[in-house]
This record gives structure tokens, sequence and C-alpha cells, in this order.
């Protein structure tokens, strides 16, 4: 899998040494390009599905996280052209559209979260912009609206946790490999991988299939189900992208 780390060099964000600056909107998806997964939360599932295999890996910590697969060779997506434009028509991962800015958690401060943006970014101290702060130091609308987008995706992210370590509980995770081969002979292959046994939600009892249910859990459990068909337009996608280069 992938790296994540799309932040070159986070920083926190506060009215007195940020007061006057702007951050210009991000132009390009450049900062997702070579990255071919992307970690997806819950909420995704159903829209991502239609577009990327959604499957679940195990991290170097051996924690479970939900992952969208953007392409089959390391630091490859398919889905960012060379100017950093995303496929037309596809969905663009929250992950990314977060960018520049992330939540980090605060030192000795359980659940505490502040705002961070990545000081690399290209339009961070822009003169055109977005205005974090007003002239007295307070949150402008547009920030704001930022931040609410950085906390329900950081809801969201405990909320996909939360269903893993139900299905982990519930014992229907399968490890699985996917081992291609593109149309040309070129041998691919990820590791490391999970997905749901369907076979065990069949056989859970009755009051835990309701929970999966009312939880919204079991939505995103076939959301997760019906993409893996998209591995075969992946497979497509490397391949035209492969003969493309040798011309």
């Amino acid at each position: 899998m992938a790296d994540q780390g799309i932040y070159k060099n986070p920083i926190f964000l506060n009215s007195v040494t940020h007061r006057s600056v702007k951050v210009a909107p991000t132009a390009s998806c450049k900062h997702a390009e070579g990255l071919n997964s992307v970690i997806v939360v819950g909420q995704e599932f159903l829209e991502a599905a239609k577009y990327y295999p959604v499957v679940f890996t195990r991290t170097a910590n051996d924690d479970i996280v939900a992952v969208a697969i953007l392409g089959l060779r390391n630091n490859e997506n398919l889905f960012v052209d060379n100017d950093g434009v995303w496929k037309e028509g596809c969905y663009v991962p929250a992950f990314f559209r977060r960018y520049p800015y992330v939540l980090a958690s605060n030192v000795g401060q359980d659940g505490s979260f502040a705002v961070c943006v990545d000081s690399t970014y290209e339009g961070f101290g822009k003169a055109d912009g977005m205005a974090l702060f007003d002239k007295d130091g307070n949150q402008t609308q547009e920030f704001q609206r930022v931040i609410a987008f950085l906390q329900n995706y950081q809801a969201q992210h405990e909320n996909t946790r939360e269903m893993v370590k139900l299905l982990k509980e519930y014992n229907i995770f399968k490890d699985v490999s996917a081992n291609i081969t593109l149309p040309e002979g070129e041998k691919l292959g990820f590791g490391r991988l999970l997905m749901v046994d369907e076979m065990g939600i069949f056989n859970l009892d009755d009051e835990k299939i309701v929970n999966l249910v009312r939880t919204g859990y079991l939505a995103w459990i076939y959301a997760h189900l019906y993409s893996l068909s998209n591995f075969r337009v992946l497979m497509q996608q490397a391949g035209k992208t492969k003969a493309a280069k040798k011309k």
C-alpha cells in the first residue's frame, strides 16, 4: 500500500501568528499523484464503490483500515493526470479533498484537536486566497466551514474504526490476496488485504445482523463487496497506461 503522508510540514494555525495569512484554494490534485491507495471512511463507501475497489488492509501497526485502490502499481494513481486533474466524473476521496488542512491531536488533551495546514502547500500565504481570521482574530466564515468539514471527517473516521472493531468482534474478516495478470502478461499483486466474508454474515445470529443494519454498517459492507469488481476496471486502465507509455 502507498504511503499516506501527503502532508510534508503541517503546522498549527492560530489567530496570532496567522491573523493576516491567506490560503488559496487547491487548484489540482497533484498531492494525490503517485498514491495507489487512499484511506476512506465508511460514509464514503457507497460513492467510492462506484469507481474503486474498496478493501481493508493491515497497517504496519497491525490496525485494520479501509482503503480505496487507485492503481495497481506502486506510485501509480490511475485517476490523476500529469497536470494534477482528477479523472472527470469520478469521486475524489475526502482524504484528498481536505488538503492542505488536517486536524492534529493536542498533546496532553484527550479528544482535543487543532487545525493544521501544510506549510509547503504552494497556496499557503498567498495574497489572493481565503482569509483564516478577521482583524479581531476571529475565524472567518470560510475557515469555519473548513473546520466543520475536518470535524465531520474525523467523526466519520472514528465511526469507521468502530465498524472495523465490530467486524473483528464478529469474526467476519477474511484475508485475501490480489494477484493480477495484465493482458500483456505483467504480474501485479497486493498483500495484507482483507474483505468481509459474506457467508460469515449469513452465519451471524439475528441480533448481530440487526445491529449491523441499525448502525448502517451492513450497507457499507455490501458497497465494499460490490466494489471488488472494480479491480477489472483497474486492470484495463493499467494496461492502457502501459501501452501509452510505450508509444
